[in-house]
């Protein structure tokens, strides 16, 4: 009998003191939605809101994924201060959700937490109501018994047939206009390199471009007939090596003498700022630089012996 006694006053401490931590500060939990009724794939809203003090710390329900039937979109939280009510505050937690589901359906409650210095209240909301309708209500007409055929604007095969054979026709005659025009590119006679060193030259000093004091194009034509001369005649790439890569491909061209490989890296070092500074050099280095390129093509024009052998080796 003492046992039973124990037992009662026992649970009656435990509810009292469930009792006083509850009303030991006041507050309040409201669930709602934006709309109680919404279609399939409707986005809504369903916000929970806790008036409390202030100081309070709100724990409300963070959901990942789903919430009952309704997928869970955004959720947020805030704290707004209520003016009208001395030291209390209302605490928002909002859920964005949708279905694609229709029927009726209820939120189940959800627990909020309310903690005040030592003192802990918990509460649940009330279940909400919310209908999800269908965005159709299956008497409609589909769309093709509800309007006749349309008119297919694309070309019938037999089109697209002849234009494919238009088509071919002409990558043919196109094939066949490039082929024959590099065909004649390739045929063209080509001169050996002494012969056009020389005929290039003529072409140039008939322009009297030094009489007009036209230096930079002067020797920029005379730099390009010496380093496609030596390159034709002696198989090395100079023709567009800028001054640093000349020097040291010079350095390793066979059968030239030395004197012309470090002529023509002088040549290059003394004409670059007239070419590119529109600077002029005296008369005298004019006509040593004529009489150079002419001596060049002399001294290492191929002897007839030479081009004897070199036709007979392709032969």
């Amino acid at each position: 009998m003492s046992r039973i006694n124990w037992i009662l006053r026992l649970s009656m401490l435990l509810v009292l003191s469930t009792i006083m931590s509850v009303a030991a500060f006041d507050f309040q939990v409201k669930a709602s939605v934006s709309a109680s009724q919404v279609f399939i794939g409707d986005v809504f809203n369903y916000s929970i809101e806790v008036l409390a003090p202030s100081d309070a710390k709100v724990n409300l329900p963070s959901f990942v994924g789903n919430l009952g039937h309704f997928e869970v979109k955004e959720m947020k939280n805030e704290k707004l201060d209520v003016r009208d009510s001395a030291g209390l505050s209302k605490f928002i937690w909002v859920a964005n959700l949708n279905t694609f589901v229709s029927g009726d359906f209820f939120i189940n409650p959800q627990e909020v937490e309310v903690v005040l210095g030592s003192d802990t209240a918990r509460t649940k909301t009330d279940p909400v109501a919310i209908k999800v309708l269908n965005r159709t209500t299956g008497d409609e007409i589909d769309i093709l018994e509800a309007e006749g055929p349309l008119n297919d604007p694309r070309l019938p095969t037999w089109a697209w047939v002849l234009l494919g054979v238009l088509g071919a026709i002409m990558l043919v005659l196109l094939g066949w206009f490039l082929h024959q025009k590099f065909r004649k590119k390739e045929n063209r006679i080509q001169l050996p390199p002494y012969e056009e060193a020389v005929l290039a030259l003529k072409r140039l000093r008939n322009r009297d471009l030094l009489l007009t004091e036209e230096q930079a194009e002067y020797f920029t034509v005379l730099g390009l007939i010496a380093r496609r001369y030596v390159e034709r005649r002696f198989e090395v790439d100079i023709l567009d090596a800028a001054l640093t890569e000349l020097r040291q491909r010079m350095a390793h061209v066979k059968g030239l003498p030395q004197a012309y490989k470090e002529s023509l890296v002088l040549f290059t070092e003394e004409t670059e700022p007239v070419k590119f500074a529109k600077m002029k050099i005296d008369k005298d280095r004019c006509d040593f630089w004529n009489e150079w390129v002419d001596r060049l093509l002399a001294d290492t024009r191929p002897r007839p012996e030479d081009e004897k052998a070199v036709s007979e080796g392709k032969k």
